[in-house]
């Protein structure tokens, strides 16, 4: 039985290890990942993506690559700019009687 419970907790340690490294490894693109693009319109578009500059997008050659490159360079911009909190209403009771209490 000891022998049984210790090849599951294994197991199980060595899956966790496995889908924390791969995930890690998917999420670690920057910005140096960019220059791995042949294609210098790409690599420029990368970059903007990245920065979230337009400086990026002024590179660029091809008319609507370059648009399409400044509209998600805005909507990165404004993203960041105007990151609205949610309202978050009182958790407790005692947080509602403070408020309605009349004194």
């Amino acid at each position: 039985m000891y022998k049984f419970i210790n090849v599951a907790l294994l197991t199980t340690l060595i899956t966790s290890v496995i889908i924390v490294v791969t995930t890690s490894v998917a999420m670690g693109a920057d910005i140096s990942s960019c220059t791995l693009k042949k294609i210098p319109d790409e690599q420029n578009y990368c970059k903007a993506s990245f920065a979230g500059s337009a400086t990026f997008c002024d590179m660029i050659k091809n008319g609507e690559k370059k648009r399409e490159c400044y509209f998600m360079v805005v909507k990165i911009q404004r993203d960041n700019t105007y990151q609205l909190k949610k309202y978050e209403p009182p958790k407790s009771d005692e947080d509602n009687q403070r408020f309605s209490k009349k004194k």
